[in-house]
């Protein structure tokens, strides 16, 4: 009895793990990746000079991530670039949302007269839309290049 048993079990073992196998490999087909996030890259260059249109080197341009919650804004993150000894600086970073998005810059004079005076700050927002975005597909929306010239003026 207890081989016979035994058999059994084995043969229907058998016998389902085969029709298991058949059914899984007859099921795969080739399907879209459904994982990940919209999303798209975004650069800004620029430059930054002061009222005479002399480059400013060594400015801070900081921009926020902020989020609204409960009327709260919250900073996510934050990045930071430096303008260069010529005044240009490139800030480049990545969305995941559709529509339109802003990217405040906030513009900051951090070495004094390092640079030849004393700057007041100054922010501005660049705004993108998903029409100018190129070179996209399904998860990715592309990348959008703007540029914008700041200047500061003296304290």
């Amino acid at each position: 009895m207890k081989k016979g048993k035994w058999f059994a079990l084995k043969s229907i073992n058998g016998l389902l793990g085969s029709l298991l196998a058949v059914m899984g490999f007859s099921a795969c087909e080739e399907q879209a990746l459904m994982y990940g996030a919209v999303h798209a890259d975004y650069t800004i260059k620029g430059t930054v000079t002061n009222e005479a249109d002399e480059p400013l080197p060594g400015i801070r341009i900081r921009s926020p991530w902020t989020v609204n919650y409960n009327d709260t804004t919250y900073t996510v993150r934050e990045d930071t670039v430096y303008t260069d000894a010529n005044g240009e600086f490139t800030y480049q970073t990545d969305c995941f949302q559709r529509g339109e998005y802003d990217i405040p810059l906030l513009i900051e004079d951090i070495d004094g007269e390092a640079n030849g005076g004393s700057y007041a700050s100054d922010s501005v927002s660049v705004s993108f839309k998903d029409t100018e975005l190129t070179g996209g597909n399904e998860w990715y929306l592309g990348r959008a290049e703007k540029e914008v010239n700041i200047r500061l003026k003296e304290k």
